[in-house]
């Protein structure tokens, strides 16, 4: 990825909660809202764009974005975040070396240990749905590794 192409996905992720000013129902619908139609000056409306892509992509189907995830890259972007979402979701301090990801062509394999998943089980069980939203696609594949 490119440095603009990891500043936007950065940029969606320091924003991702901005909807929750709104709502707390849907509040990536609305953080998608937000970043795409805001005067934010230094944005071009097509990077505003792609940052409200991306925070509707945080959560909730994929099917949503099936068109915008035939894009290799911005699909790649959609996975780094949604996991990164679910790692954070707990509010608790973050384990930065507990999960590993690693790319195998068009599957990314996410490694963790056993004793971090029973230690974990609520983030198990977003992870599990997670891999299991990322089956019902064509674009990638996400497989949980335990050891």
């Amino acid at each position: 990825a490119t440095v603009a192409e990891r500043n936007e996905l950065r940029w969606a992720a320091q924003l991702h909660e901005i909807g929750l000013m709104v709502s707390h129902h849907d509040h990536h619908r609305h953080c998608a809202y937000l970043i795409g139609h805001a005067d934010a000056p230094g944005f071009s409306q097509s990077q505003q764009r792609r940052m409200g892509e991306l925070a509707l992509g945080q959560r909730g189907g994929l099917r949503k974005l099936e068109a915008a995830l035939s894009n290799e890259l911005f699909a790649w972007q959609v996975l780094a975040l949604r996991l990164a979402v679910i790692k954070c979701h707990a509010r608790g301090l973050v384990d930065a070396k507990a999960l590993k990801l690693r790319r195998d062509g068009r599957t990314a394999r996410l490694s963790l240990s056993r004793a971090w998943g029973e230690a974990h089980p609520r983030t198990m069980h977003l992870l599990r749905d997670e891999a299991e939203a990322w089956s019902r696609q064509s674009a990638l594949k996400l497989v949980l590794v335990e050891t």
